[in-house]
């Protein structure tokens, strides 16, 4: 046995089989017993990154265009190689570098969705895989709270600045010096839910083939929201919720992994 085959994770191993959001155990699945290359794109402060990066998949690199989430995963992770990228700008690799790309719940915030998923494609190499995860549209997209920052602007920094404070509410969502609301990108008013027709409609017109689809999740909206706004066994228990919520349900968030063929 090799070096990287002991190295990669194992199939066997599910870190986040009780972690509330069933996308990061969709994706450990999809990656589990892989060699190469990976990039997490939209790595964010690394809560999937961290854990491929610690059971030894070879060459994991992250990337994001929020410098306050690459600082607090750096330092936590110095070994561990992060990418700044701009918003909207081409990615900073190689063609053909990566052998698998995740893109966790990142699509729905960046400013051409095509775009993304054309220089996705141009880095990874013939064969290699993409896991993609998005929210779904599906009868409880109303409550998406991504859009709140959009539809009731003044409500949305009232309760935020009650939960988080005034400051961190200006830096993340006034100050829009690193093009970004949030996490959306500056100019994208909208936190897009996803018809699975659309969304293959769109990895096909990049060039990728779709390989599998799934999804999880129904009424984890309603759970989601007060858990954003409160702490302690409370938001515990409201997690716990979340998580059956995603081993019932498959309706309001959607999986794929793609393949880029040569």
């Amino acid at each position: 046995m090799s070096r990287a085959d002991e190295a990669a994770p194992r199939a066997d191993v599910q870190p986040f089989a009780t972690h509330p959001l069933r996308r990061y155990a969709f994706a450990w699945a999809a990656l589990s017993g892989r060699t190469g290359r990976h990039l997490d794109l939209g790595c964010g402060t690394g809560d999937f990154l961290a854990v491929l990066h610690e059971h030894g998949t070879v060459a994991c690199e992250g990337a994001d265009p929020h410098p306050g989430y690459l600082a607090e995963l750096a330092a936590r992770h110095p070994d561990l190689p992060l990418h700044r990228l701009g918003v909207g700008e081409p990615l900073p690799f190689a063609d053909r570098h990566f052998d698998s790309v995740s893109l966790l719940d990142v699509l729905e915030h960046v400013p051409d969705e095509i775009a993304l998923l054309t220089e996705t494609h141009r880095v990874l190499a013939p064969g290699g895989l993409l896991v993609l995860t998005v929210p779904r549209r599906h009868v409880f997209t109303f409550l998406d709270p991504d859009n709140a920052k959009f539809d009731f602007p003044r409500l949305h920094r009232r309760i935020y600045s009650w939960r988080f404070g005034s400051q961190v509410w200006h830096s993340r969502f006034a100050d829009l010096s690193d093009n970004l609301r949030g996490d959306m990108s500056v100019g994208r008013d909208r936190h897009t839910n996803y018809r699975t027709e659309d969304l293959l409609r769109l990895l096909r017109t990049a060039g990728f083939t779709p390989a599998t689809v799934t999804g999880a999740n129904l009424f984890w909206r309603w759970l989601q929201i007060p858990a954003l706004l409160t702490g302690g066994p409370v938001r515990r228990l409201l997690e716990r919720g979340i998580h059956l919520d995603g081993r019932l349900f498959r309706s309001a968030n959607l999986f794929v992994t793609a393949r880029r063929l040569p």
